[in-house]
């Protein structure tokens, strides 16, 4: 069902990283007001974790918006993101920081999150008096629950299989603790590893598997196409218009 709506892309071109900063920024400061607008005048949020990171965006197929990103990111300073917030019980072994990442940043457009009723923003329902409405330049997806809250699956389910060729073992992340039912119950081996936080509400961090992972059989039905780069649809599109 997902790759019938959605596909994932690895944005490896300046373009494309910046159509994820910019879903961020819709997110963490328009719409979630996590981040301050004023520190990001080109409306693109971004730390200093993302010089080094590696960066997922989703499309929607039918109407090619933008709905989703998440990124996977290595230490600075022998320290992932999740550390400055949370206890870890485990020592993290960082003798090859390109081989530990963290999960983060997980965050849906609006039209999406207000499809879900069990999730804490920024991947959760917020009051819908607040929900924003369709107009010429804002078509609300109209896919079924499942199909909204597989982009998640979708989007971890890419991270996985790049993790995965580069024979990186684990993925670290937060999350809060109704997302992470979700992804327990959905069959996702995840082990927690550290005392909870507050960290723009209480989160849990949490290890994956990555072998684990991608050798989960219901993934292998409904998420087939992985992930696609960037610059592959460019280039088509390119090669299209030459032709």
């Amino acid at each position: 069902m997902f790759d019938d709506y959605f596909e994932v892309f690895l944005a490896d071109t300046p373009e494309s990283k910046a159509i994820h900063y910019s879903i961020r920024y819709q997110v963490y400061c328009e719409e979630m007001g996590f981040e301050n607008k004023d520190d990001f005048p080109m409306e693109q949020e971004f730390d200093e974790y993302d010089q080094q990171a590696v960066h997922f965006i989703v499309r929607h197929k039918l109407t090619n918006q933008w709905v989703g990103a998440v990124r996977l990111t290595t230490p600075i300073a022998r320290m992932l993101p999740m550390e400055k917030h949370c206890k870890i019980h485990e020592p993290i072994d960082k003798s090859l920081p390109h081989r530990v990442v963290e999960f983060s940043r997980l965050c849906l457009v609006k039209e999406i999150r207000r499809r879900f009723n069990d999730v804490i923003p920024p991947h959760g329902i917020e009051d819908e008096t607040l929900c924003i409405k369709e107009t010429d330049n804002v078509k609300l997806i109209r896919n079924n629950l499942r199909t909204n809250r597989s982009i998640i699956w979708g989007l971890i389910n890419a991270a996985a299989e790049y993790c995965y060729h580069l024979e990186i073992p684990n993925v670290y992340f937060l999350t809060t603790n109704a997302l992470s039912k979700i992804l327990c119950k959905g069959g996702l081996n995840m082990e927690l590893i550290g005392d909870s936080c507050f960290h723009r509400g209480e989160r849990h961090p949490y290890k994956m598997n990555v072998a684990q992972t991608c050798q989960f059989e219901d993934w292998k039905k409904e998420y087939k196409n992985g992930y696609r780069l960037f610059s592959e649809i460019r280039l088509s599109e390119s090669q299209k218009k030459a032709a």
